[in-house]
């Protein structure tokens, strides 16, 4: 940058910081991180009247001789290597279902009939575990995906000069499992954005999915509960041989763990 040019930034820099009696600019210059990054956890400890502004690797600010000390000190403790993060996130699902039914099945022959009566009741259960790990610098933004791309067959009719024609085309629609992160450390604790999501193919060939985006705080080292979901869900069918009856439920639950690699 050419100094008119850095020397224009500073002064209007200096100009939105508000003015207050006896107290000095001070441009406090950072060895480790971008100023934006630090500024907002600074904000707290700015006395009332004081003022502070972010430029570049820069920290501007106009306050008292005692609330400048405290400041210094809070920004040598936040103004550390960036380091490096393992971002873990266990995505469980769990589908149960049971069901029963009556049948009727008739013979008739010859001679004689036949009338069998048929019923039953059983239940199935199936677990879904993912686990998925992701590097990621401290302040950085990551995205980790596995999946595959399926196709689908699309059939549409357009209008042509003689009539109607079929249009017959394949598209692709991504199913997988994944999630991407966005971490802040302050000390031992660490906030995160982060947004998983998990894709399956489900009876008929249904893409079922899972999805999940928030923000959440937690210490370093420990497993962070998300969120989860449930639901459920009773069919009943008649017919001329008889009924049958199924229940559904599916319950799923999301983890979130971030490490720091020393």
């Amino acid at each position: 940058m050419r100094p008119s040019a850095a020397c224009v930034l500073v002064a209007c820099a200096v100009h939105a910081l508000p003015a207050a009696a006896d107290y000095r600019l001070e441009i406090v210059p950072l060895q480790h991180r971008p100023a934006e990054q630090v500024v907002p956890s600074l904000r707290p400890l700015v006395e009332q009247g004081g003022a502070i502004s972010s430029m570049g690797d820069k920290i501007l600010l106009r306050v008292s001789p005692a609330n400048l000390a405290e400041l210094r000190a809070a920004i040598a403790a936040l103004d550390t290597p960036q380091r490096r993060l393992v971002v873990s996130v266990r995505q469980g699902e769990v589908r149960e279902a049971s069901g029963g039914g009556l049948g009727v099945e008739g013979r008739l022959a010859p001679g004689g009939s036949r009338v069998i009566v048929r019923g039953g009741a059983g239940s199935s259960e199936q677990r879904d575990d993912v686990s998925q790990q992701v590097q990621v610098v401290e302040g950085g933004r990551a995205l980790i995906r596995v999946g595959q791309s399926l196709p689908l067959m699309f059939r549409e009719w357009r209008a042509a000069p003689g009539g109607w024609v079929q249009v017959d085309s394949v598209r692709y629609m991504d199913v997988g499992t994944g999630f991407y992160a966005a971490p802040q450390v302050v000390g031992k604790q660490v906030t995160i954005e982060i947004g998983p999501s998990m894709e399956r193919l489900g009876e008929g060939g249904a893409v079922e999915s899972t999805r999940l985006a928030t923000t959440v705080t937690g210490a370093l080292g420990s497993w962070i509960p998300l969120g989860g979901s449930a639901a459920t869900g009773q069919t009943t069918r008649y017919g001329t041989g008889g009924y049958t009856q199924g229940a559904r439920q599916v319950d799923a639950q999301v983890w979130l763990r971030v490490d720091a690699l020393e």
